[in-house]
């Protein structure tokens, strides 16, 4: 009789195990793919919210454990140390020691796990930012990879008022006194000679 029972426990074991995995299967292919996000009817995108937390919940509930554990070293410490006057000495230190230390290593002990969730927390929100502002740009501005200039012509009442001044600039040397000018001047400003091949 055992022996059946048994067999009947190990039975429903497997058959639960089977139906998990065959719900795990159909959920993965058709709720949780990032493309089905807000186009679930509302009992299916409540599912992918679920299994897809966009929150984290560590950080509220480390805060409700830290709490908890803190007011029952107090209560401990408290209890202890007032049993100290009917038992001994070594209650009132222990009860003195419990009240001072152990709020002291639980407020550590929950900012180092703290710190820890935060950094999760902070990596997944960057990722987040990073691959909006991929999905913005289009696929071709991927991380990394250069972005090619624009290539800007210039107007062309730039292009008319850039002739002018190149001839403005160009210099003259005077054969006579050896000073350089601007060749749009006739004669040189020095000793009054012709430029050179103007005569």
């Amino acid at each position: 009789m055992y022996y059946y029972g048994y067999q009947n426990y190990a039975a429903g074991v497997i058959g639960i195990l089977v139906l998990a995995v065959a719900l795990t299967a159909l959920l993965v292919v058709l709720v949780l793919p990032k493309e089905k996000d807000g186009h679930l009817p509302s009992v299916f995108q409540m599912l992918y919210d679920l299994f897809s937390p966009k929150t984290l919940v560590m950080e509220k509930l480390l805060q409700i454990l830290y709490v908890f554990l803190t007011c029952l070293a107090v209560l401990y410490g408290i209890v202890v140390f007032f049993s100290g006057f009917f038992s001994g000495f070594q209650n009132l230190a222990l009860g003195l020691v419990i009240l001072a230390v152990g709020p002291i290593l639980l407020r550590v002990g929950y900012e180092l796990i703290l710190l820890l969730v935060m950094q999760v927390k902070t990596t997944r929100e960057i990722h987040q930012k990073l691959t909006q502002m991929t999905e913005e740009r289009g696929p071709s501005a991927a991380p990394g990879r250069p972005q090619p200039a624009p290539e800007t012509a210039a107007p062309p009442a730039a292009e008319e008022s850039a002739s002018p001044r190149r001839e403005n600039q160009a210099m003259s040397h005077c054969p006579a006194c050896g000073t350089w000018y601007r060749a749009a001047s006739d004669r040189c400003p020095v000793c009054g000679g012709h430029p050179e091949g103007k005569e």
